[in-house]
């Protein structure tokens, strides 16, 4: 790894540290500097500004993602089954301690600072685009009806999302059973309404 891409590293991870502490109006560029052991002006010339460190540090926590793995080793086809292992890999995804306070703290914030909601929506684009690829895949081997794939892969998104959400705000007290069992039957339906 260069010495570069180290700076780079430790900026982010400084970034996040902060951030998870501080949120996004108390991480300042000073701090994270200081954090990092950097100056200031090595933040600028890596990253510009402060958004752009928000949008690094996602794709930073981006890179440990299973998804891209299970989408191209783990797909038998089947579509039951592959949306299972892959709601179970964006679960392992969002549910990493880091990521969760990204989103928990930049919800919160985010009507003061716009670009916390743009900086958001970046997260669910990579499983978007993989889930479109992979719908429109299936469909043509005959095994998914003919819909508006886009709008499917953002359903399936925010059904595993907004279980997220949900059990994360109310300690899960909003759902009776395990996560397995509400994802197997969620899963389960979803999947019935896409096969021909």
């Amino acid at each position: 790894m260069n010495k570069m891409k180290d700076t780079s590293d430790r900026i982010i991870e400084a970034f996040l540290e902060l951030f998870s502490t501080q949120g996004y109006k108390g991480t300042t560029t000073r701090a994270v500097a200081e954090l990092a052991g950097v100056n200031e002006t090595t933040i600028f010339r890596n990253f510009g500004n402060k958004k752009k460190i928000m949008e690094k540090s996602i794709s930073y926590i981006s890179r440990n993602i299973v998804l891209n793995k299970l989408m191209h080793e783990e797909i038998t086809w089947n579509l039951e089954h592959d949306l299972l292992v892959i709601s179970d890999g964006y679960h392992q995804y969002i549910e990493n301690e880091k990521m969760r306070n990204l989103i928990f703290i930049s919800l919160q914030e985010a009507r003061m600072f716009p670009e916390l909601s743009e900086a958001i929506a970046l997260i669910p684009n990579q499983l978007k685009d993989e889930l479109v690829s992979y719908f429109n895949e299936m469909h043509s081997k005959g095994k998914l009806i003919e819909t508006d794939m886009e709008a499917q892969a953002m359903n399936f998104i925010w059904m595993n999302f907004g279980y997220f959400l949900s059990n994360s705000r109310f300690n899960e007290n909003s759902f009776s059973d395990s996560k397995e069992n509400f994802l197997k039957y969620s899963i389960q339906l979803f999947s019935r309404g896409l096969t021909p």
